[in-house]
């Protein structure tokens, strides 16, 4: 029924809501002609079933103020658990899928032949990066969000995507090639996108980075779907990954 990827995209955001009964009739009807004839959007169903039998059994946890914040402005505010399971229902989807993809990158990562990049396991940063990725998304990320903590203590800048579609929901201090670095996941548009904050001077020290860097202005790799775009700026190095085209990372930093 739809053709383009953004229509598909559009339609596999709706799937969590199909999976709660949320979905006005027409959404709802399109969602069940759809899925039939996508396996992707088969599999993201499977998996918000199971998120919702595993959520059903844990304690319940109370809406950070910035939540009930917002909730109270768009109206009656719902029960403190189903604000709490609704943030995490949205969350935990995008986290497994993103840990999904983080593990096939890591196994061979190869990057596009027009940016010269080199395969993952020759570029310690963009190793290390991945690694560290791994471990965030497979405890579900750290729960808190709390920019000036990450940043202290740093020699360089950290500065978070200046974009209202990007919702910041996690932070943490980690190292990527023996070098202090502060990691940043925020959801967009369905999705989860990790933000890794270097020192310049580690970017450039990369096999290959830093002629990259000289000729394009950016550095970018890529494997099964999953890519990362680095660049150097405002006195710091900037690491942004996600399941998106290159170009839509690089808008979200500059």
């Amino acid at each position: 029924m739809m053709d383009t990827p953004l229509e598909h995209a559009q339609l596999q955001e709706l799937v969590a809501g199909f999976a709660d009964g949320e979905l006005a009739p027409d959404q709802q009807r399109a969602v069940e002609e759809h899925l039939p004839g996508c396996a992707r959007c088969q599999r993201e169903m499977s998996l918000q079933q199971d998120l919702a039998r595993a959520l059903g059994l844990e304690p319940a946890g109370a809406a950070s103020a910035g939540l009930r914040l917002r909730i109270g402005q768009l109206g009656p505010p719902p029960s403190r658990r189903r604000a709490f399971l609704l943030g995490r229902r949205r969350a935990l989807p995008a986290a497994a899928a993103f840990a999904v993809l983080c593990a096939g990158a890591a196994i061979v990562w190869r990057a596009s032949r027009d940016t010269g990049s080199r395969p993952i396991a020759e570029t310690p940063l963009l190793r290390d990066a991945l690694a560290d990725c791994r471990r965030a998304t497979g405890r579900n990320f750290p729960r808190k969000a709390d920019l000036q903590a990450v940043s202290e203590g740093l020699p360089f800048p950290v500065r978070a995507l200046d974009r209202p579609d990007a919702e910041l929901f996690s932070t943490w201090k980690t190292t990527l090639a023996g070098s202090p670095a502060a990691g940043l996941a925020y959801r967009w548009r369905g999705k989860v996108v990790v933000q890794y904050a270097v020192p310049a001077e580690l970017l450039r020290q990369q096999p290959g980075v830093a002629e990259t860097l000289v000729r394009r202005g950016f550095y970018t790799a890529a494997e099964q779907g999953q890519r990362i775009v680095a660049l150097v700026g405002a006195g710091g190095g900037t690491l942004l990954v996600g399941d998106a085209p290159p170009e839509e990372l690089r808008r979200l930093i500059l």
